[in-house]
């Protein structure tokens, strides 16, 4: 029997390969290939999807440039390369449908090709977010905009968010130009496909009254079989335990005081420190752990505020202490923030850190008739 044929193509980073072969799993009756990935093509291959080659953004220039709320990567060389490989898989392998996960250049690949394009975004990345995307706290500008009240705060927030995205789109607008593509406004327009998932909960991200063709799916947790049994047998069960977790673009420097031997009140599970930066008898180290079986075991959580990590972290009610590496990050904690479910600790992490801590261990440390 004839199987369609699904492209996948997510952005070069573990957090949206995971969440695509989740996704992936719901579309059974069709043959899925992904872009091919050196870091993260194991996951794809277990799987049990295929790979193509494609040429890519470079995921470390990207976050280097997010870092810094800069959009330079974003010029007219590296969108074309990328767009003309697109083109020319998308015709090589003539699928009946493309995914794409921040993929900036697929929708005018996918219009080039005419081919249905699903993109599979953030809720704060719709352009019917019920909210404002704040200006980043690495923006020279910061620092000026939060000394005023939040109501001229989101208003300029909003004003200079239009000319933000109109600017960075004049690249994607000329090479529309040149290839006869249909006239795309802004940014945002321009990361919308034919069909738009939203890979969020709508009491966290709560949009405007939706089209037909934006629609949320559930929180795309990746979905692993490993118990962790050997991890957790070598926890001391008279401690609380820690899990850290910054993912693939988390900053392990500013958080190297956890190496202290006084930190050893606590267990620390630490996943994706690929460098070992953290170290200690008291640190567990994996490179990559299946949360859903360690969180049951953990009092707090820090993480970066990436979208798949909190929402292993809302779904064992974690609380959770953030370091965020950039922008989008910052949107994801805004909201835990506000509804009281998380905390940014980019100005003081040891601060932070050092106060849950001593929370948990003093509760931990009651005789178990003070905990009922």
């Amino acid at each position: 029997m004839h199987k369609e044929k699904l492209l996948i193509f997510p952005f070069d980073l573990m957090s949206h390969y995971l969440r695509c072969i989740e996704l992936a799993k719901q579309y059974k009756h069709y043959e899925i290939l992904f872009a091919y990935s050196k870091k993260y093509n194991s996951f794809v291959k277990k799987a049990g999807f295929g790979s193509f080659n494609v040429e890519t953004f470079n995921p470390v220039e990207v976050m280097k440039c997010a870092e810094e709320f800069n959009f330079s990567w974003l010029n007219t060389e590296n969108i074309k390369r990328v767009f003309k490989s697109q083109i020319k898989i998308i015709n090589e392998l003539k699928p009946d449908m493309v995914i794409g996960d921040t993929s900036p250049t697929l929708k005018m690949a996918t219009e080039a090709c005419q081919i249905k394009y699903v993109a599979l975004m953030n809720g704060y990345m719709s352009k019917h977010y019920n909210g404002v995307r704040t200006l980043s706290i690495t923006h020279p500008g910061y620092k000026h905009l939060i000394k005023l009240p939040e109501n001229v705060r989101d208003f300029i927030t909003k004003f200079a968010e239009k000319i933000a995205f109109k600017i960075v789109h004049k690249p994607f607008r000329k090479i529309r130009k040149e290839n006869n593509l249909s006239y795309v406004s802004n940014y945002i327009n321009e990361m919308e496909g034919d069909e738009n998932l939203l890979c969020d909960e709508e009491w966290l991200f709560p949009q405007n009254k939706l089209p037909h063709n934006y629609r949320f799916i559930k929180p795309l947790c990746y979905e692993s079989n490993d118990s962790e049994d050997n991890l957790i047998s070598l926890l001391d069960p008279l401690k609380p335990t820690v899990c850290v977790c910054l993912g693939s673009s988390g900053n392990w420097v500013a958080l190297n005081f956890l190496s202290d031997k006084k930190y050893s009140l606590v267990n620390i599970i630490v996943t994706g420190d690929l460098k070992q930066t953290l170290a200690g008898q008291h640190i567990y180290h994996r490179e990559f752990a299946n949360l859903n079986a360690i969180l049951p075991k953990c009092a707090f959580l820090i993480c970066h505020g990436g979208n798949g990590t909190i929402y292993e972290g809302l779904r064992h009610k974690k609380y959770m202490l953030c370091l965020t590496s950039h922008f989008e990050q910052e949107w994801n904690v805004q909201r835990l923030s506000k509804l009281n479910l998380g905390t940014m600790i980019n100005n003081a992490p040891e601060f932070y850190i050092n106060r849950k801590i001593k929370e948990v261990v003093a509760e931990n440390k009651k005789p178990t008739y003070e905990k009922l």
